[in-house]
């Protein structure tokens, strides 16, 4: 053929053959900016020390894909921002103690395994933050439990008052909602907050949801009765907390009301669809609601009534907020349609909170969305749309 004939053929791609101009760096940097108030307040509740999981998650994840992409022989990938979003994504579902050798393990493996294994990225079946996170979680779970509270000598006088508003006093909290380990008496830890404790470890709010014990009361003749433990009913002091920040856990957990936010400043900006973070949670809301929550007695399980549920300390409780605006709206592992999109929504809310209550894991956020991506292929398949101008089979 001519070369004068060549010049004039189309060059026709796959789809998208509309563009808007967005790019990946960009995107990635407005997911960064959104999960920025998040990670820094959860540098004022813990200390500075949390910048360790943080500062070796990112750097793990930028050289492992510098590494595998240089090894490979292809076009330098790190100026795109995805490692740095993936690094600082492992790092917010990881606890604030998590030492440095755990971060870059954790960060070779989401970048290495997650995202390079199947070809870098737009290629992976699963959010490698959350795969990362699964895999230390399964490898390390020691360290991924060994959750943190507040590091109350960072902030003085003004931790203390804060405690005093939502409950009185912070000895009061824990003993309504078992924050406190059992072997600390109220007396123990008003004295040591009031002496400006800097690091408490304890049970959080959901890990105190997902097995709690019923108290037995004797009476003066002696007949025992068994109570549901308050923990199935969070008071609003512990709502609070879960929402605002004053949570212990993982460094994404402090505070569910700043990852609100950041989602909005993604919806405004259209980086993220609303369908997914809007189902996702409602669902979750509906069935924290109408399921009943287990809880023991002795060595056998009981359930509270139907529709009774503590539906809001489900939603600001744990990685709810985080999963629904940032993981599970991940572009590649996501479905196309918003039926699909809808559909995989729902189906993360189901099992979040199967999870969550009937499994052997307080947080289910975490693997919900990653069987839900395994789904994504097939929701793809049934919700595909027919062809333009084409007629329906009979």
């Amino acid at each position: 053929m001519p070369a004068q004939e060549k010049k004039l053929l189309f060059n026709v791609n796959n789809s998208p053959h509309i563009r808007d101009g967005d790019t990946t760096p960009r995107i990635m940097c407005l997911v960064c900016l959104a999960l920025a108030p998040a990670l820094v307040w959860s540098l004022f509740v813990f200390g500075w020390h949390a910048l360790v999981p943080i500062g070796f998650s990112v750097a793990a994840c930028v050289a492992t894909e510098w590494l595998i992409v240089r090894w490979r022989g292809l076009p330098r990938t790190i100026d795109d921002g995805s490692a740095v979003v993936t690094g600082l994504l492992l790092a917010a579902v990881c606890p604030p103690n998590l030492p440095w050798w755990a971060a870059v393990i954790g960060g070779v493996f989401a970048i290495g395994v997650g995202k390079q294994a199947f070809g870098g990225l737009g290629f992976n079946i699963w959010n490698p933050a959350l795969l990362g996170r699964a895999f230390m979680q399964a490898s390390m779970p020691d360290r991924m439990m060994s959750g943190e509270w507040p590091h109350l000598g960072f902030a003085g006088e003004w931790w203390k008052n804060l405690f005093h508003c939502l409950g009185g006093s912070f000895s009061g909290i824990a003993e309504r909602i078992g924050t406190a380990p059992d072997a600390v008496s109220r007396a123990s830890m008003t004295r040591a907050i009031d002496g400006g404790v800097d690091v408490m470890t304890g049970a959080t709010i959901l890990e105190k949801m997902h097995t709690p014990t019923a108290m037995a009361v004797v009476d003066e003749l002696g007949n025992v009765t068994y109570h549901a433990p308050g923990a199935l009913t969070p008071g609003w002091s512990d709502v609070l907390r879960g929402w605002f920040g004053i949570e212990g856990g993982s460094l994404g957990e402090v505070s569910a009301i700043l990852l609100v936010i950041g989602g909005v400043y993604l919806l405004r900006k259209k980086v993220i669809p609303w369908d997914i973070p809007a189902f996702y949670l409602f669902t979750a809301a509906i069935l924290g609601w109408v399921l009943p929550q287990p809880y023991k007695i002795g060595d056998a399980h009981a359930y509270t009534a139907w529709f009774h549920g503590p539906w809001l300390a489900h939603l600001g409780a744990g990685g709810l907020m985080l999963g629904a605006f940032f993981m599970a709206t991940d572009m590649v592992t996501g479905p196309l349609t918003q039926k699909g999109r809808i559909i995989f929504a729902v189906g993360c809310g189901i099992m979040t909170m199967v999870i969550r209550l009937f499994g052997g894991y307080p947080e289910g956020v975490c693997y919900a969305i990653l069987l839900m991506n395994i789904c994504v292929p097939l929701i793809d398949t049934l919700t595909k749309p027919g062809v333009f101008g084409a007629g329906l089979k009979k």
